[in-house]
């Protein structure tokens, strides 16, 4: 296996972690009665944005962990990267649980339970308050960090599947690979904690193990725009299935199935034939997927409730939201980066 960089997965990376802003922007419009750490109440095309992306995204983002790791793992063994996963992503967590995290907490504390301590008064809300762990409450709260948590466990558990499964056996990896397809579609309604976390795990392996095979994915592009049409009419039907009639539950469900797993090769194909390129790294947009991850959400929320103070209409506090919250997240990303190679 090569390991030369493959530009595309990282553009994936970073487009797909860029739409997050418009995502939990939207989510504060959410229909289905999540109660979010802001909430103005339904707006129906706006909670469409959110079904549109939700059965695909975190598959493809876990897809992609799975790919990445095969050539790191290539490039320095076990131990080097396990070490870079706790310290890539453990750090950052931790950084994350005592800044980022707490923001979430306190706006949805002072937005829906009327708090009125400062920031700094909610740490001792925020540090004793253990109930669902969403924070909606002002709890402790993983938040979106939750992502950076089971990356890392996912990552170790692999390791211990790829000790096992010799990666040169063909037959052993194809195998390997109809199992993890079954495993993966089969437990995505199953959730711990709120996530299906089999899946997150089989998506990972497949990435792996299968799709990190530039020639597997070579051959499904000759279906190209078969995998693009039934993806993009499944995200769409199941959309307007389940936010704007919300009766035919069954039919729904085929499609957010669908969508979810004819969405994550369909983005497989068109990242490999479109985004194979270095263009983006000169603005850093691949190197700062992980700290964009990180810092947009409580850009989002923070955004949104000032907005809300003008008393504006929810509907352009969410175009605002959005406008304000890609620079802002940018600017502080280059900022963090400037910091952590001055110091580290």
């Amino acid at each position: 296996m090569s390991t030369k960089r493959v530009h595309y997965i990282d553009n994936l990376r970073w487009i797909c972690v860029s739409l997050l802003v418009i995502y939990h922007a939207a989510m504060a419009y959410n229909t289905w009665g999540e109660l979010n750490y802001i909430h103005f109440g339904a707006v129906k095309p706006l909670a469409a944005i959110v079904v549109l992306i939700s059965p695909w995204f975190m598959p493809l983002m876990f897809l992609l962990a799975g790919i990445s790791a095969s050539y790191s793992l290539k490039k320095r063994g076990y131990g080097k990267f396990i070490l870079e996963r706790f310290t890539r992503l453990g750090i950052p967590l931790v950084i994350g649980l005592i800044i980022n995290a707490p923001v979430l907490s306190y706006i949805a504390d002072i937005s829906r339970h009327k708090f009125q301590g400062n920031f700094i008064q909610h740490y001792v809300v925020y540090f004793s308050r253990f109930t669902d762990l969403t924070g909606y409450d002002g709890g402790f709260t993983f938040g979106h960090l939750w992502f950076l948590l089971v990356l890392i466990v996912v990552s170790l558990v692999s390791c211990i599947a790829i000790r096992f499964i010799p990666a040169d056996n063909k037959t052993a990896v194809k195998i390997t690979g109809i199992v993890l397809a079954i495993g993966a579609v089969a437990s995505f309604d199953f959730k711990t904690f709120g996530k299906p976390l089999i899946t997150y795990l089989c998506c990972y392996l497949l990435g792996y193990f299968i799709f990190s095979n530039q020639d597997f994915i070579k051959k499904l592009s000759s279906l190209k725009w078969e995998f693009i049409a039934v993806f993009v009419t499944a995200a769409l039907t199941n959309a307007l299935l389940y936010v704007f009639v919300g009766t035919v539950v069954i039919l729904s469900n085929v499609c957010n199935y669908t969508s979810f797993i004819c969405g994550v090769i369909a983005l497989m194909i068109i990242g490999r034939e479109y985004l194979d390129f270095e263009g983006m790294k000169t603005a850093g947009f691949p190197k700062l997927s992980y700290s964009f991850y990180i810092v947009h959400f409580p850009v989002v929320v923070l955004s949104q409730y000032f907005l809300n103070l003008t008393r504006m209409n929810t509907v352009l506090n969410f175009f605002l939201t959005v406008v304000i919250s890609y620079p802002v997240t940018y600017l502080l990303c280059k900022l963090f980066s400037k910091i952590k190679s001055y110091y580290f």
